[in-house]
């Protein structure tokens, strides 16, 4: 009999092109804090983002945006930084403050301080929540 490594599996496999694969759900931040989201592939396979609620006022344009490539947002905007961790280094910046301000066992502080570091959590839940945009 042998082993699970000389046995091969049979069948196939699909394989599909870049451009038809899912598109991630990651959504990206820049430099100026603008969200990016995925909106595609190139016929190239490479992903096409797309900046969905600018911040500045002529950025908002009308009709069909330019389809930027990841690598033209970067060259432009970058350094991208995905949405997901840069709300995770906020809420770390938010409990350093407040383990300083009230010391590090949370357990004596005062009902006071509890309810204005669960406020400051929520305000950050609330930058970055599906109706927030990230600054």
């Amino acid at each position: 009999m042998g082993t699970s490594f000389q046995i091969s599996v049979t069948g196939t496999t699909p394989v599909y092109a870049l451009h038809e694969a899912p598109l991630p759900r990651t959504a990206w931040l820049d430099r100026n804090g603008e969200t990016w989201v995925p909106a595609g592939h190139t016929s190239r396979g490479e992903l096409i983002l797309a900046c969905p609620e600018p911040t500045r006022e002529e950025d908002c344009g009308e009709g069909a945006s330019f389809p930027w490539t990841l690598s033209q947002v970067e060259a432009a905007f970058g350094p991208l930084m995905a949405r997901a961790d840069v709300e995770e280094r906020r809420l770390a910046e938010v409990d350093t403050e407040f383990l300083e301000l009230y010391g590090p066992d949370q357990r004596v502080w005062k009902r006071w301080q509890v309810d204005t570091y669960l406020d400051a959590i929520d305000r950050v839940h609330d930058q970055f929540g599906p109706s927030g945009v990230a600054a």
